[in-house]
């Protein structure tokens, strides 16, 4: 079904109104709840034993096998497993994990890292982290059947890891990796900590009931599939000394905005994410926005089809469909502006969306940023629809031999209503003479295709809140397997950037790797928005949280009950 953006709006709003008239039969949030140990402002009594937050389904990743869940799926997770290297909501920088120091050593082959010492794993046989549990972690990540994104990379980057103590390891890598650090923080996927002693005694879990025990503050209780992930608080004090109010936690997947809304204003739910256009009804209703510290969550779509022929690491100019037409940057760019940002941002946002000038850089505090792409951007990004039309007739389109292609109609991580954005761009793309095919298919199929590289004329939206590095990684760059437009350039200015200290120079690789980004359309560009979750004052007091890792629902031990 095809829709306007205006025509969208006004159904999600009708819908809302339906649900709310005929309520919800979601599962109970829960008995109130016994007295439970508070964060920083002391001891609370919740007023709900469970707190629960509705959020969009997982697009049909149904495992609790760490290895298998990347970035965009692990989220749920965030709070159960600790990392090597943490992110401190409060400031969005890099600080103390599980590592409570990192330097990289002089002959630039390998950090070394010094671990926290006596931090229990959940459960009560399963004894404490150290250094073999690390090990796991790598070898788990790097197996040849697993599906996580970041997989590639870790094959590529780490040699070894070397065992100096219990508390103490040298990771020895293949070549000079600036990165590396980031790699095991918490910004991004793969440097999940997990009991290797549980995992050598009775194996990862192969279904939904079990799960490999972390150390976090929220440990693993039940997951129904489809339908919530429940967590429980560990019966310990947490290294970091936060503890959460409640004693549970469930993530609730619900589909439809208007059942998240009715289940917020029933009380059956006590946050929600809900599209920005519900949001002020909800708070006439007497519900209040939380909001993440840092803008970090961003939309676009990337285009599958411009791939490198050559191997990870080694840049090339062959690429696996030369003849897609999305190969032609013409093409790429009468999409981007064949994009009403202004009256998708209104429709779908509110008006709070930032447009998105290149696509991985913020201008607050990327490095190497440009004044000048703020300057360029009208001309080389704003709304055109002449424009758009002259593009494509340029590239050898038009009434007679329309360009057509493909776009996949699924959840957007991190933002709500996402088939619906994805059909309000599709709408604008006909407009100008685009036939774009949608498409609906099962997530670890996409996932299994496109790492296979089998689409070569297909979009697909992505919400991330990823690091710069992680985004280029990820989505432009042949390091890891799948869609994204790719250059040579980029990839060459990568590996320099691995292998460079030198502030100057790393200005000058991100500079340029951004230049690239801007004048190649490597994605189409949509908006920077803030993560905003609604709650329900009576329940939820406050919640200290980035919204600018990739799933944006983190640091759960950090929900703070209403007083």
């Amino acid at each position: 079904m095809r829709h306007s953006p205006g025509r969208l709006l006004l159904g999600m709003l009708v819908a809302a109104t339906l649900a709310l008239s005929l309520g919800c039969t979601a599962p109970a949030a829960g008995p109130a709840a016994a007295p439970a140990a508070g964060g920083d402002a002391g001891p609370v009594q919740p007023k709900v034993n469970r707190v629960v937050m509705a959020v969009d389904p997982l697009n049909g990743i149904e495992t609790n096998e760490v290895r298998q869940l990347s970035s965009p799926t692990i989220w749920p997770f965030r709070s159960v497993y600790d990392y090597p290297v943490a992110l401190d909501p409060k400031t969005n920088k890099l600080t103390t994990g599980l590592a409570t120091s990192w330097a990289w050593e002089p002959d630039g082959m390998a950090y070394r890292v010094k671990l926290r010492e006596n931090v229990p794993f959940h459960g009560d046989k399963w004894g404490a982290f150290g250094a073999q549990d690390l090990i796991g972690q790598w070898k788990e990540l790097t197996l040849q059947d697993t599906r996580h994104g970041q997989a590639t990379y870790w094959r590529a980057a780490l040699k070894n890891i070397e065992v100096v103590n219990d508390h103490e390891v040298l990771y020895r890598l293949n070549q000079p990796d600036s990165q590396f650090v980031a790699a095991i923080s918490e910004t991004q996927g793969g440097a999940e900590v997990r009991s290797k002693a549980q995992a050598d005694a009775a194996g990862r879990p192969t279904a939904i009931e079990s799960a490999q025990v972390g150390t976090g503050p929220y440990m693993y209780k039940s997951r129904q599939s489809n339908v919530n992930l429940v967590l429980e608080r560990a019966p310990f004090k947490h290294w970091s000394g936060v503890t959460p109010d409640f004693p549970e936690f469930e993530f609730r997947f619900i589909k439809e905005a208007s059942t998240k809304m009715a289940a917020l204003l029933s009380g059956e739910v006590h946050l929600a994410a809900l599209p920005q256009d519900l949001m002020p009804q909800a708070e006439k209703a007497g519900m209040k926005v939380l909001r993440g510290q840092f803008p970090g969550v961003r939309i676009f779509a990337r285009f599958h089809c411009c791939a490198f022929v050559d191997e990870p690491w080694k840049p090339g100019t062959a690429f696996r469909f030369p003849d897609s037409p999305l190969m032609d940057v013409r093409v790429r760019k009468a999409m981007q502006k064949a994009v009403n940002l202004d009256e998708l941002n209104r429709a779908f946002f509110a008006g709070k969306g930032e447009p998105m000038v290149v696509t991985h850089l913020h201008p607050k505090g990327a490095e190497g940023w440009d004044p000048s792409w703020d300057k360029r951007y009208k001309d080389e990004y704003g709304y055109d629809v002449d424009a758009a039309k002259k593009l494509l007739t340029e590239a050898g389109y038009g009434p007679g031999k329309p360009f057509k292609t493909s776009m996949f109609i699924q959840p957007v991580t991190g933002v709500a209503g996402g088939p619906d954005i994805e059909e309000a761009v599709a709408g604008y793309w006909r407009q100008v003479g685009i036939e774009t095919t949608l498409l609906t298919v099962d997530a670890a199929e996409f996932t299994r295709q496109a790492q296979s590289y089998k689409y070569d004329n297909h979009i697909e939206f992505f919400g991330t809140g990823a690091s710069a590095w992680t985004g280029f990684n990820s989505m432009n760059s042949s390091f890891r397997p799948g869609g994204g437009v790719r250059t040579a350039q980029v990839e060459k200015d990568m590996l320099d950037l691995l292998r460079t200290m030198d502030d100057n120079r790393r200005q000058e690789l991100w500079r340029d790797m951004g230049e690239q980004l801007f004048t190649q359309h490597m994605n189409v560009n949509l908006f920077w928005l803030p993560a905003e979750a609604m709650s329900n004052p009576q329940i939820v007091g406050d919640w200290l949280f980035p919204g600018s890792i990739t799933g944006s629902w983190t640091h759960l031990q950090n929900i703070r009950a209403a007083r």
